[in-house]
């Protein structure tokens, strides 16, 4: 159920109770504020004030004031008046929330009522007598609210550190800086937060104490009968418990960006007849002090509104953040009804110090689940699609709900009422996903050359007509054919290693494999995975691979050595965590189910563990004379203005260059000849040839 609004005649009594605890404050305390015979005053301790204190004797006050049977006699006709006001459903919901007796309840209504009425802040200012001050203190609240003794030690206790009031952050006792090191209890200010202010008045409990961005509040969405959840019980248990109000231990939910963690988290908190408030630890202050009293207000905010809170943990996941044990201490001690979501890297710092969170997964892997997700969100947006169609499509891409969703809205928007998918559109769509979630890690890399650009062996063509035949059958060996049970859950990727000099066609290679297969080709910018922090490299590469597989495209890693070497004898912490990092990269390529090609120049530095789980090993050597020749020859493009006389074996006799350096010869030797306004001749180009091999460190003969 939601916070009910607290009732107007409630408002009414509290604002009469309060005016009767300051007529009885004024009568108690008199000498506070009278400044001379007759008259009343607010700046200074007077005479009569002093006397009284040192004497114990204040007598009777020389102004006309109700006496003091009377003043009790309202007080209690007012609180009686109270009482049967707090018979309401808002009052009740408050105190059996917080956990609040009596006593808190009503300073807590007293406090709120004084500082939200302006006549009565100004009648309390005044009660207070000292101009400097400027807002309640500790002891002037136990002297308005106390009827003896033994009431004003229950108030004491009430405002105690771990007693509700202000365990909850319902009222915050704070400091005067007049005092030093420390104000005494008495002096201290009080004050009640202004999103609590707000409830009590039947408003929104938010505070501002959240930066903007970091909070959101949802109070609609797809129900929970409109989903496809991952399959087991054990997620909706988890969740619908905790919604239910049924169980009190946090979960945590682990799953890609787009997996649903949010949506399922709101459609169970709208079943239950509850609101979501999401909270991103990412937009909070990193300095302690602040995050602390940003974090306890949103707590606060949502055991207030009855909401069920989501956190989004990917920010703070290091276990020395000194913010994650403040963010454990408050979670303990204010206990809201929390659901913290983290990414696939499973939250190991938040585990670490939330160890009572119960974990579920939120990844749409399995094939009839995933199918069953593509069906609901293709009639949700209007295509038609017979099962067998959206089995294919199912299995092509593996998307999370929201990537779905996001890609079937865009294809909607541009495609007509009775259109069925266009799967060109789709699939652009689901690419432009794909390509801004990778693009802090990897770059997209297109070709414009064509396979008759590359020269190479035939025993290596037919090694790459093998891959390429292995990325297009393998749906049918792996699924049709059942092979995917022989290899069990990992080793179904394609994963290829290329090495060889520099300039032998490696990077041109598996560019031309990408273009063939129509997949994005994205090169891993390995400056951006590899991190010097411990665990960072881990995290970056598992983001790698899992926005991977969710398309088919192909990863290259170049110069690949320097992330895959050979794993080392443990000598010291690095070589412990620089091990680690390679076991991690042998566990994800093994369960990585798309193409992957890593090029190296140094094939022995790859460590041996890693040679065995890659389906190809090409080697590609340094051209010999009858290769540098066609690599001539296939350089020079239609309509290219050249003689035509021009004796490629000898060029390629003469100078000993791999493909690259060939590649650059032509186009200096093009250049050269258009400043010249000739066609290119075989002069032209060994000059080129000649100053490539001087730039490169090397002299031709």
């Amino acid at each position: 159920m939601s916070p009910p609004d607290v009732a107007e005649d409630e408002r009414d009594a509290l604002r009469s109770l309060c005016a009767a605890l300051g007529q009885r404050y004024l009568r108690r305390h008199w000498v506070r504020a009278v400044a001379q015979p007759g008259h009343l005053g607010d700046l200074y301790v007077g005479l009569d004030e002093l006397r009284a204190e040192l004497t114990d004797a204040a007598g009777e006050p020389p102004i006309a004031l109700p006496s003091l049977a009377d003043v009790e006699a309202g007080l209690q006709a007012a609180r009686t008046r109270c009482r049967e006001a707090y018979r309401s459903e808002g009052v009740g919901w408050l105190a059996g929330t917080f956990g609040l007796d009596d006593v808190a309840l009503e300073l807590l209504q007293v406090l709120a009522t004084i500082q939200t009425s302006t006549g009565l802040l100004r009648a309390a200012t005044f009660l207070w007598a000292d101009f400097a001050r400027k807002q309640p203190t500790v002891g002037f609240v136990l002297d308005l609210v106390a009827d003896d003794a033994a009431h004003r030690r229950h108030l004491e206790r009430a405002l105690a550190p771990d007693w509700p009031l202000r365990r909850f952050r319902l009222v915050e006792v704070g400091q005067d800086r007049r005092w030093s090191p420390r104000a005494p209890l008495a002096e201290r200010p009080v004050l009640v937060p202004d999103a609590v202010c707000r409830f009590l008045r039947g408003g929104p409990p938010i505070d501002e104490a959240a930066p903007a961005g970091a909070l959101g509040v949802e109070v609609e969405g797809p129900p929970l009968d409109a989903l496809v959840l991952p399959a087991g019980d054990r997620l909706t248990h988890l969740v619908g418990a905790l919604a239910r109000g049924e169980s009190r231990i946090p979960c945590l939910l682990v799953g890609p960006p787009g997996s649903g963690r949010r949506t399922v988290t709101r459609a169970h908190a709208l079943a239950a007849g509850r609101v979501l408030f999401r909270l991103d630890l990412g937009a909070l202050p990193v300095a302690a002090e602040p995050f602390e009293h940003a974090m306890a207000a949103v707590m606060r905010d949502a055991r207030l509104a009855n909401a069920v809170l989501l956190v989004r943990a990917d920010a703070l996941d290091d276990p020395r953040d000194a913010r994650l044990a403040i963010w454990a201490r408050l979670q303990r001690m204010m206990a809201p009804t929390t659901v913290v979501a983290a990414t696939t890297n499973g939250a190991p710092g938040v585990l670490a110090t939330l160890p009572e969170l119960r974990a579920a997964s939120m990844d749409v892997g399995d094939s009839p689940t995933r199918q069953a997700l593509y069906a609901r969100l293709l009639v949700q947006h209007a295509f038609e699609m017979s099962a067998p169609q959206v089995t294919r499509l199912a299995d092509s891409y593996r998307l999370q709900p929201g990537d779905l969703d996001r890609a079937l809205r865009d294809v909607r928007t541009g495609a007509t009422a009775s259109a069925g998918l266009d799967r060109r559109a789709f699939d652009a769509a689901v690419r432009r996903t794909v390509r801004t979630r990778l693009a802090d890690l990897a770059t997209p890399m297109t070709t414009a050359q064509r396979w008759q650009d590359l020269v190479v062996k035939p025993e290596q063509r037919e090694t790459i007509d093998e891959i390429l035949s292995h990325a297009r059958h393998r749906t049918q060996v792996f699924e049709d054919w059942g092979f995917a049970g022989k290899l069990g859950p990992r080793g179904r990727g394609l994963a290829c290693l290329f090495s060889g000099p520099p300039g032998t066609g490696k990077t041109m290679t598996a560019a031309l494999i990408a273009k063939t297969l129509e997949l994005d080709l994205y090169l891993v910018d390995l400056s951006r995975v590899v991190d010097k922090y411990v665990g960072e490299t881990e995290k970056n590469l598992a983001r790698l691979f899992d926005e991977a597989s969710r398309v088919p495209v192909v990863l290259l890693f170049d110069e690949a050595d320097s992330l895959f070497a050979t794993r080392t004898d443990v000598k010291s912490a690095n070589d412990r965590y620089a091990n680690l990092e390679v076991n991690f990269l042998l566990q994800r390529m093994e369960q990585f189910e798309g193409v992957s090609i890593l090029t190296t120049n140094r094939e022995t530095a790859i460590d041996p563990a890693f040679k065995r789980r890659l389906r190809f090993r090409l080697h590609f050597d340094a051209p010999d004379v009858d290769e540098r020749a066609r690599l001539w020859q296939a350089m020079v493009p239609t309509g290219c203005h050249i003689v035509p006389d021009i004796d490629w074996d000898a060029l390629a006799r003469r100078f000993e260059m791999n493909g690259a350096l060939i590649r650059n010869s032509m186009v200096r030797a093009a250049f050269l000849a258009a400043a010249e306004r000739v066609p290119i001749d075989e002069a032209l180009i060994m000059r080129a040839a000649r100053a490539e091999l001087i730039e490169n460190g090397r002299l031709g003969s």
